[in-house]
């Protein structure tokens, strides 16, 4: 009965030994893919990747705040960030790289132990978790077993799909115009402008003609929708994504606040028949610029509707 008894309570500590050990590696491994996911906005929430809009980390903050640093590490002093836990305070709200992992980190409990690292190779960003936590053995298992802990370890790398698309357009669209062109006897070719420059003005002197000018803009079609069962929308150019785009030439603000804004946002709310608005502005010939109030402005803003000034 002794060597049953010692047997049966061995079996349940390697059960509780690999669950401890299995439940770690699925903690490091969550936590290194969620800090991954939200690596590029340091807004992002860590579990659901919601955030505000108008929230971002700059426009060139894989260039100053990456640390791209690290790809000289070969020369400089410098390697992959770390954040060790158990984290001392509550995490900071910055968006430097220290201040992302350690807010990855804030969640772990503080029995826990271990490091978070970043680590930016150029094409490769890898985030590391290393965690470590106690585990309590049986007596006369830890006299032949040393180990009073379970570890585990997990990376994940960070994707950014939009800048991919954005690199992978720009070197697509920049390779086919210099394709030729980079030999030295061929270098003046590169500074000829693009055969689909505009070489003159448009010149817009009516509604009609900024209305065309719109149409061949965005590539759009005069169309005509229904409202409600009174009312109906002429929309100057319906673009293949579902947009309207208005010109405005000479128009009232009364007018376009009581009677043009209220369809506009009646068919925002619909989103069946139009998925955007934009109201184009054009300056009147005798003018430099387009008047159009602060008021107007913002009420535009909050009802969801872009404008745009052509001056």
């Amino acid at each position: 009965m002794p060597l049953i008894f010692i047997i049966t309570v061995s079996l349940l500590f390697v059960a509780l030994f690999w669950y401890n050990q299995a439940s770690l590696l699925q903690a490091a491994a969550l936590s290194a893919e969620r800090t991954a996911f939200v690596w590029d906005n340091s807004g992002k929430d860590l579990q659901t990747g919601e955030v505000n809009a108008g929230s971002n980390d700059g426009l060139y903050w894989r260039l100053t705040n990456d640390n791209l640093s690290n790809l000289f590490s070969f020369l400089l002093p410098t390697g992959a960030v770390k954040v060790t836990l158990p984290l001392s305070g509550s995490a900071p709200a910055g968006s430097a790289p220290a201040d992302k992992l350690a807010k990855s980190a804030a969640v772990f409990p503080q029995t826990w132990r271990g490091e978070l690292l970043y680590e930016n190779m150029g094409l490769l960003r890898k985030i590391g978790v290393d965690l470590e936590k106690t585990f309590t053995s049986p007596a006369y298992v830890a006299r032949i077993w040393s180990k009073t802990s379970v570890d585990a370890d997990a990376h994940a790398y960070v994707t950014d799909p939009m800048e991919t698309i954005r690199l992978t357009d720009l070197s697509r669209t920049f390779i086919a115009e210099i394709k030729g062109r980079i030999k030295p006897r061929e270098a003046l070719q590169s500074l000829v402008e693009p055969k689909t420059a505009v070489k003159e003005p448009v010149k817009i002197t009516n509604h009609e003609e900024a209305a065309k000018y719109l149409r061949t803009l965005v590539g759009g079609t005069k169309e005509k929708v229904q409202v409600n069962p009174d009312t109906k929308r002429e929309i100057d150019a319906l673009d293949v994504r579902g947009i309207a785009h208005q010109a405005y030439y000479t128009f009232n603000e009364k007018n376009l606040r009581e009677v043009q804004m209220s369809k506009d946002v009646e068919l925002l709310k619909q989103g069946t028949q139009v998925h955007g608005v934009v109201w184009h502005f054009f300056k009147l010939s005798k003018q430099d610029k387009v008047k159009l109030s602060q008021g107007l402005k913002q009420e535009l803003e909050r009802n969801g509707i872009v404008f745009i000034l052509h001056e």
